[in-house]
């Protein structure tokens, strides 16, 4: 699928038009800048980093977990930025570690934190790899960060307002382990929006291979609503909110009216008509452990306000409690040395009072628990959270 062909597919289905979100001016600020990216194998660190080497910047670092993702946007950067210098680092945010050798090394002015574990249905079976990589991750992110001067910017979720699932918890609690972290130097700042339109395993992903396999769309819930918007997008404003933002604050990226799943699912079968391939019906399934029928924009005491961006709203919230913070990690950490996924969510519905555990979570947490060996392998990092 051309560019053209997909910004026109993305555009039918989200029912507006793209526009290009990065002034010549904004390039021009970034250019000449140390970025690393983790997660730079993902749909959305591989759009940043894209996005990053237009700006020519001074250096890229690549910081990904999967070998066969850093692969592949290493050589397609190389091809369309031969000039940018670029260093991919085969790493784990969980791991601090590789986190500080690789910010010791490249010298970031600037981090942009997307790695994370983000299908909510498989993080459900998952507590405690989803506390390691999402708040864990996220602080050693954050450390790494302040130790070498570079500003820190979170990728977040709109998951994290209210959270019902474990991903929501987990972001929700990412946002503030970071913003817990700032000082009269150091800058985090958190960027919230929804779902990112044909992510890998995405819904519209999913969909699609369905209608191509001629077998019937699952929808969740026809009348459930989600707030989309394209990687493109995303990444624009989370690079504009990275040039407005000020620190110890969470910004909300519009992304437009909320999308019907519905109305999604006819405009899908409609392109897919105009293609050539055989209509197929729809099933509807109920939703999962851990989905809402509707996102919420804000919550947890957040007061959603305009900033210098039409797009970008600023979400100011009331002072972190920082002790809770480090209580709340403290306890986490143990959880995962002892892989007790029971004690992960009641760990987590304390440090996130509005986090309501599906019963899903909770069964197979405690399926889990029982057959659980306790490890070892965390003690290193324990250390560094005391």
């Amino acid at each position: 699928m051309t560019d053209r062909v997909r910004l026109a597919v993305h555009e039918a289905l989200l029912g507006r038009e793209q526009r290009d979100l990065l002034s010549d001016e904004d390039r021009l600020r970034f250019a000449g800048q140390r970025v690393l990216i983790t997660g730079a194998g993902g749909s959305l660190g591989s759009e940043l980093a894209r996005q990053v080497a237009a700006c020519r910047p001074a250096r890229l670092t690549l910081f990904e977990q999967c070998e066969y993702n850093l692969f592949h946007v290493e050589r397609e950067l190389a091809a369309a930025w031969p000039d940018v210098p670029l260093d991919p680092v085969l790493g784990d945010v969980s791991r601090l570690r590789q986190l500080r050798s690789a910010c010791q090394q490249a010298r970031p002015h600037v981090v942009y934190h997307a790695a994370a574990y983000k299908h909510v249905t498989m993080v459900e079976r998952a507590v405690c790899p989803a506390v390691e990589t999402n708040v864990f991750g996220t602080l050693f992110t954050a450390r790494a960060a302040a130790e070498v001067g570079a500003r820190l910017v979170v990728v977040s979720s709109d998951k994290a307002a209210q959270p019902r699932s474990v991903m929501g918890a987990t972001k929700r609690l990412a946002e503030l382990v970071a913003l817990a972290e700032a000082d009269s130097i150091f800058r985090p700042l958190a960027v919230r929006f929804g779902n990112i339109l044909g992510s890998s395993g995405s819904l519209v992903e999913i969909l699609i291979a369905r209608i191509q396999a001629g077998l019937p769309i699952q929808l969740t819930d026809p009348d459930a609503t989600r707030y989309f918007m394209t990687a493109r997008e995303a990444v624009g404003l989370i690079l504009k909110a990275d040039l407005i933002g000020r620190a110890g604050e969470i910004y909300w990226l519009d992304m437009g009216a909320p999308v019907r799943i519905g109305d999604l699912a006819l405009r899908l079968l409609a392109i897919a008509g105009e293609a050539g391939l055989r209509p197929v019906p729809i099933e509807v399934i109920g939703l999962r452990p851990g989905e809402k029928l509707r996102e919420d924009l804000t919550s947890q005491g957040l007061d959603l306000s305009r900033t210098t961006h039409g797009r970008i709203w600023v979400a100011r919230q009331r002072a972190i409690d920082v002790g809770r913070v480090r209580r709340a990690l403290r306890a986490l950490r143990d959880d995962v040395r002892r892989h007790d996924p029971m004690s992960a969510i009641t760990d987590l519905c304390a440090a996130v009072p509005d986090f309501v555990a599906s019963r899903e979570a909770r069964q197979v947490a405690a399926m889990t628990a029982v057959h659980a060996t306790p490890t070892h392998d965390a003690d290193w990092r324990a250390a560094e959270i005391a």
